[in-house]
């Protein structure tokens, strides 16, 4: 679907559409995907010799959770243009990276056991039995407080998604 999707755009009349990936729903599903064969690299060809650290990933999975349980799944309920339409490409494709990233971290968070057991150099997983959605000072904080909690590491990660606009 999404490169049927960047072909649609980079051919669209009478502008070429192509830098609406730089929108943030599309730059956070590149950037979990980065993350993703990052681990895997890590995992698979380094052997887990220290590629990325446990706070890295913490803090890559806190960012990720707060992004994907909160814009990208809240996106789904308030945007028009979210929606199931199968006759679509385009729409399908704004569908599936709104709904996908919330359904890998619900796989992560509850089926977290299996995972560390298939995948064991790959996903640690071991920081979820202390995670905190929220900085210890409160729900109200300033950017770039509370990066060890869920809130405050999406925050940060929401303004990062600035840089490319």
């Amino acid at each position: 679907m999404i490169p049927r999707k960047f072909y649609n755009m980079w051919h669209a009349k009478p502008l070429n559409q192509a830098l609406y990936y730089l929108d943030f729903c599309w730059c956070m599903n590149f950037t979990a995907f980065a993350l993703i064969l990052l681990l895997v690299f890590s995992g698979v060809v380094a052997h887990d010799e220290g590629l990325v650290s446990d706070v890295a990933r913490k803090s890559f999975f806190n960012a990720m959770m707060g992004v994907a349980c909160g814009t990208l799944m809240g996106a789904n309920i308030v945007l028009p243009f979210v929606a199931c339409m199968f006759h679509d490409v385009n729409t399908m494709t704004g569908l599936f990276i709104h709904l996908m990233p919330p359904m890998v971290m619900y796989t992560f968070m509850w089926h977290s056991a299996e995972i560390k057991e298939h995948w064991p150099y790959i996903f640690h997983l071991t920081y979820l039995e202390g995670l905190k959605y929220f900085p210890e000072e409160g729900i109200f904080f300033t950017p770039g407080d509370g990066l060890d909690s869920v809130a405050g590491s999406s925050v940060a990660l929401y303004f990062l998604g600035w840089i490319p606009y």
